[in-house]
């Protein structure tokens, strides 16, 4: 059985107040919502909304007491405020399903609860200590996502302060870096751009997966550098968004007229601190990637 991997479907944000983070994103990114909901065997309420090229998912998850076993109220409580995972749609779940079975790779349901029959399921999880960062998998139709629909078009974003011209990258901590190929390159289906080394600070090898996605696997050299740190107190898995901005003078400016305090600034990059970004570890920059041909 084969299969394709898609578009990244989104990047989940688990986040404690869901109306005052929806209204930063509107702020700030001026976002197109396209779902928010309460979903009852999750034990969450969460929005879906478009920045660019990419969706987010700012996730709060139930503070039910008798919710407090299920797997985004343990995630929180460990966590707090922060990235929790990346969805990709696929063609065919069942052949997804079987491929990551066969790389070693364990998944749960909506649930938490391991995956009998992928074709049943609303979407399939992917085990955190065998993919390091968590996964998920669906195939299309599972939302209405307009940049799926015929014409639609990321131009806005170009236009405005910010300057999106889309998503550079996404971010994954490993304590290897080496064991990124078997996961990113194998188990999906990437393919390897560029690694490279510097020294004192990291290691970082460039995958291009599915439709228009690149994941920076990153394994930091600095352990007082923000993603030192990061791993150090909680582990491999999903760490940074970076967008990649036309200017990056303005789209600072920007940011700081919105409260916003920036960090990490170098010639082609900065980030945003997290307190202000409620754990969303955010950046913007004007390096391309060698060989990415987007």
């Amino acid at each position: 059985m084969t299969f394709t991997v898609g578009k990244l479907f989104h990047l989940a944000h688990l986040v404690d107040d869901l109306d005052v983070v929806d209204a930063w994103y509107d702020d700030v990114f001026a976002c197109e919502r396209f779902y928010r909901g309460y979903e009852k065997p999750a034990r969450r309420t969460a929005s879906l909304l478009v920045i660019s090229d990419m969706v987010m998912e700012p996730i709060m998850a139930s503070s039910a007491p008798e919710d407090a076993g299920w797997p985004l109220q343990k995630f929180r409580q460990r966590f707090g405020n922060r990235l929790h995972s990346i969805a990709w749609y696929v063609d065919d779940i069942t052949a997804c399903s079987a491929h990551l079975t066969a790389s070693g790779i364990r998944q749960v349901g909506l649930t938490g609860k391991p995956v009998d029959d992928p074709k049943q399921a609303v979407a399939v999880w992917t085990h955190p200590k065998d993919s390091k960062a968590l996964w998920e998998f669906c195939e299309p139709g599972f939302a209405r996502d307009p940049r799926l629909a015929d014409g639609w078009t990321a131009d806005r974003w170009r236009s405005h302060p910010l300057g999106i011209e889309r998503t550079a990258y996404v971010t994954v901590l490993f304590e290897d870096l080496d064991e990124s190929e078997a996961l990113y390159g194998d188990a999906l289906l990437g393919r390897l751009l560029h690694r490279e080394e510097v020294p004192g600070s990291h290691l970082a090898a460039y995958y291009a997966v599915g439709q228009e996605t690149v994941i920076e696997a990153l394994q930091p050299l600095d352990a007082d550098s923000d993603a030192g740190r990061d791993l150090a107190a909680n582990g491999e898995g999903v760490h940074a968004l970076t967008f990649a901005s036309s200017d990056l003078k303005r789209a600072a400016a920007f940011l700081q007229s919105k409260g916003q305090r920036l960090v990490g600034r170098s010639d082609d990059t900065f980030a945003v601190d997290l307190d202000p970004s409620f754990g969303l570890n955010v950046g913007f920059t004007s390096r391309s990637i060698p060989n990415d041909a987007r």
